[in-house]
């Protein structure tokens, strides 16, 4: 649990009253492309954002300078493997006798910045491609790749550092018998806006193909799931943003709205691909008794119901969506006397107990239900620190002997 502090330290939250509403539902139709071969970047709000070439790039870096996340366009087929062979005094001489028997790294199937290249990280300060240094913060490459890339030919690979304080990868690849010999520096500056900076090795150049990471919640696209039996297999589904969440409710009608009865899940592959399936004999088929509800950037929360998906033919597939339960953007006062402001918050959220002889008790907790802030409100005021709880929404739940009343709150 988070320990918190007196009055004299603080803590960031957006407090609104819990409402929830309907607002009117739309029906929005999407296309991905024949073969899926576009990523739809989709916001809750506003619909779609980008519609961008799926298979353009084949490596991405994580953007913030201090992040060690590099993942791989696993959707687009392509496959890395860590040398077994050598650390990476064994560049010079590659032997990839057996490579078919290598485990294949893969992306995280539910965080953002555990990419294919961290796969083997042993925890600080081995982030699997490389060991952090704590004098100059950089990260220097200790591991050797080989890549298959979409066209089904190979590459060995070097990432040879990350200059943390720069926000920059230096890397290396080659042909695996040491021809054409490429070397890279990926400034990530002036994409730091987005999640990632793209880049084609193919093509030996940085590709800007994402909007803005404060613009979308849904990622339509191609990604390696695993199946049971730790099957790695390529589907195509949503994949929530970092910042953005869902739940997921099987065996109900369309027009069921309870969201709160399920933890929201912050897992990127929280909405997923198992919402439709395919039979040999009807085609395609959608679950129309599965409903998501999508937490956006915002806090906001939407229903979200797939209606069809017409396949790889065209990629075509569409759903409704209506808010259910929007953000509060206002201060507000407890049926306990209690006034929680401001509304919304980014650094610090104070409460003020007008009956300071009312023994009340708090409790903060996400929508998992893990409690992240536990105290007894005694005295007139007292501010909390949350500035390190992750953005979305919480509920504040404020007891007395006799009773309790619940809040939804934002943290941005």
């Amino acid at each position: 649990m988070k320990r918190f502090y007196n009055q004299y330290f603080s803590l960031v939250v957006i407090f609104f009253l819990s409402i929830t509403m309907t607002n009117g539902q739309t029906t929005e139709t999407l296309n991905l492309g024949a073969g899926y071969s576009n990523d739809i970047f989709y916001s809750m709000q506003n619909g779609e954002v980008a519609n961008v070439d799926r298979t353009n790039w084949d490596i991405a870096f994580y953007t913030h300078a201090f992040s060690d996340g590099i993942i791989t366009n696993d959707g687009n087929g392509v496959v890395l493997y860590t040398y077994p062979n050598a650390d990476t005094s064994g560049w010079d001489a590659i032997d990839t006798t057996g490579l078919a028997g290598w485990p294949k790294m893969m992306n995280s199937t539910e965080s953002w910045e555990l990419g294919a290249f961290n796969r083997n990280a042993k925890g600080h300060p081995d982030y699997g491609w490389g060991i952090y240094n704590m004098v100059t913060h950089n990260l220097t490459g200790d591991s050797l790749f080989i890549v298959k890339l979409s066209d089904g030919s190979f590459k060995k690979l070097w990432m040879v550092k990350k200059l943390s304080a720069m926000n920059m990868f230096k890397f290396r690849y080659a042909n695996l018998d040491g021809s054409n010999v490429i070397e890279e520096t990926v400034d990530c500056n002036p994409y730091t806006s987005k999640n990632f900076v793209y880049y084609s090795m193919m093509d030996q150049v940085v590709r800007d193909r994402e909007p803005a990471s404060d613009s979308w919640d849904i990622l339509f696209t191609k990604y390696n799931e695993v199946l049971e039996g730790d099957t790695n297999y390529i589907v195509t589904g949503g994949l929530t943003n970092i910042n953005a969440a869902a739940n997921r409710f099987d065996m109900v009608s369309p027009d069921f709205a309870d969201w709160m009865d399920m933890p929201i899940d912050s897992s990127r592959n929280a909405i997923g691909y198992d919402w439709k399936s395919f039979d040999f004999t009807t085609g395609w088929m959608v679950e129309d008794s599965t409903v998501f509800f999508v937490q956006d950037l915002e806090g906001n929360i939407h229903k979200l119901h797939f209606l069809t998906w017409e396949g790889s033919m065209t990629g075509i597939f569409s759903f409704e969506k209506s808010l259910v339960s929007p953000a509060g953007i206002d201060n507000l006062t407890s049926p306990f006397n209690i006034l929680i402001y401001p509304n919304p918050a980014s650094d610090y959220i104070t409460l003020e107990n007008k009956d300071p002889n009312e023994n009340i008790h708090i409790q903060i907790s996400d929508l998992s239900g893990k409690t992240v802030i536990e105290d007894y409100l005694t005295t007139e005021k007292i501010t909390y620190d949350v500035s390190k709880l992750r953005s979305g929404i919480y509920l504040m739940t404020v007891r007395t002997a006799g009773s309790a009343t619940t809040h939804k709150l934002l943290i941005k």
